[in-house]
């Protein structure tokens, strides 16, 4: 029988861990990661204890919670602040084109995630070639287009047309914008689901930078718009990023169409290889997920120009080390999303993880063997020490506990003798 001090000791601890260590982070912090392990999977859990499976889009709502497209798991998942991820709508490794409630929902393939103020959820499901509407309780809806029917057709609802959309983007008038990726075109749906082309023609790839219909794109993937309604374009197999002015006119901004590597530099000097994701900060600098160099870049407006930097990773060496600059690696990075502090995501796919520019605290864990104390935590928690004191207080002592940690799976775990009252906490030094 557990004696009252240890609940004691059990409560303390979580409260501990939970709050320890929470430091705001700026824009480019070191990556760490936030959810996910090794191997692929649809697991719930913490950190490191969770599972994805080639996830491709992320958004932020305005509560601290980050929805993940969980490509080729076919569901969609919800991260809370605390670093608990959970599946919000569909059911993995069943692959439809179903509405529903929760896990009676079906994708297939999803991509392309955006978040609104109210927590509403709309995606790219990418191989039903269709836009979907998630509510926050995980009830989902077909917004436009037709499962399983590819074309460039405009119209309302369930009449438009679209070929295996990957991107999507929220103005703040509630329209979304599509990177209908191999009609090579941009749409535009309204919040009643009217669908119409604003960029680009159907069926012509291409690079020529114009009005509506006279610009030309190649596999647009990511999007993301600004404060004043611009759209700024990942177009893929151009390998530049392009802008798109509320009336439709594209003009290329960073990247040589063609001409793909790795270069920093300005305009048309700067090189990308197979950009996958973009969004914009607050600051109105564009993030990018530069895919196939395997980094993230910065492209920030200095007078007239548009000035690219590698701020995460090294060109051309995939991994999964955490850090900051180019300590960090990447394995095809894909989608972003920036949250309300201005903390980065990254849907590092080829990973199966989720990363970020955010400490989240780890949640210490406890669990009794025998007359021992097990503790344990996800091994994502790299950077926080255990640490232990006699007393809860102003004045305590906290002292780091470094002998007996062993990895076990994907978690930290230390078993103590239960000789006396303690209180355990993780902390960032």
């Amino acid at each position: 029988m557990k004696s009252p001090w240890f609940k004691l000791v059990a409560a303390v601890a979580l409260v501990l861990a939970s709050a320890a260590g929470a430091r705001a982070q700026a824009l480019l912090a070191p990556i760490r990661t936030l959810a996910g392990g090794a191997a692929p999977g649809a697991a719930g859990g913490f950190g490191s204890n969770a599972r994805f499976n080639q996830p491709n889009g992320l958004a932020a709502d305005n509560a601290g919670n980050i929805y993940v497209a969980d490509t080729e798991n076919s569901i969609i998942r919800k991260i809370s602040p605390e670093g608990w991820a959970s599946t919000l709508a569909g059911l993995a490794g069943e692959f439809g084109s179903a509405d529903g409630e929760a896990a009676t929902a079906r994708f297939f393939g999803p991509q392309g995630i955006a978040a609104d103020g109210a927590g509403q959820l709309y995606l790219a499901d990418t191989a039903n070639s269709t836009i979907r509407k998630v509510t926050p309780a995980g009830a989902v809806t077909t917004l436009a287009g037709a499962p399983g029917h590819f074309n460039s057709f405009d119209g309302a609802g369930a009449d438009a047309r679209f070929y295996h959309p990957e991107g999507v983007a929220l103005d703040a008038a509630g329209n979304l914008y599509v990177a209908d990726t191999w009609n090579h075109t941009i749409r535009k749906v309204t919040p009643s689901g009217l669908v119409s082309t604003l960029a680009g023609l159907a069926g012509h790839p291409g690079s020529v930078d114009g009005t509506n219909s006279k610009a030309r794109f190649n596999r647009p993937s990511g999007i993301a718009v600004d404060s004043l309604a611009n759209l700024f374009v990942a177009d893929s197999l151009n390998h530049t990023i392009r802008k798109i002015t509320p009336a439709g006119e594209v003009t290329t901004v960073a990247g040589l169409h063609g001409v793909w590597g790795s270069a920093d530099g300005t305009n048309t000097a700067a090189r990308f290889y197979l950009p996958q994701g973009v969004a914009v900060a607050t600051s109105g600098d564009l993030l990018v997920a530069d895919s196939g160099n395997q980094v993230l870049r910065k492209v920030s407006l200095a007078g007239p120009d548009w000035v690219v930097s590698t701020v995460a990773g090294l060109p051309g060496s995939a991994g999964r080390t955490n850090g900051a600059g180019d300590a960090a690696r990447f394995f095809f990075p894909a989608g972003l999303a920036l949250d309300t502090a201005g903390c980065l995501y990254v849907a590092d796919a080829a990973n199966h993880l989720v990363r970020t520019t955010r400490v989240v605290p780890p949640t210490l864990q406890l669990a009794t063997l025998d007359s021992h104390m097990v503790l344990f935590w996800p091994t994502s928690a790299e950077g926080f020490m255990l640490e232990q004191s006699s007393a809860l207080d102003a004045a305590a002592v906290w002292s780091p506990l470094t002998n007996g940690i062993v990895a076990l799976d994907d978690n930290f775990v230390r078993t103590n003798n239960l000789t006396g009252p303690a209180f355990y906490r993780l902390h960032l030094p």
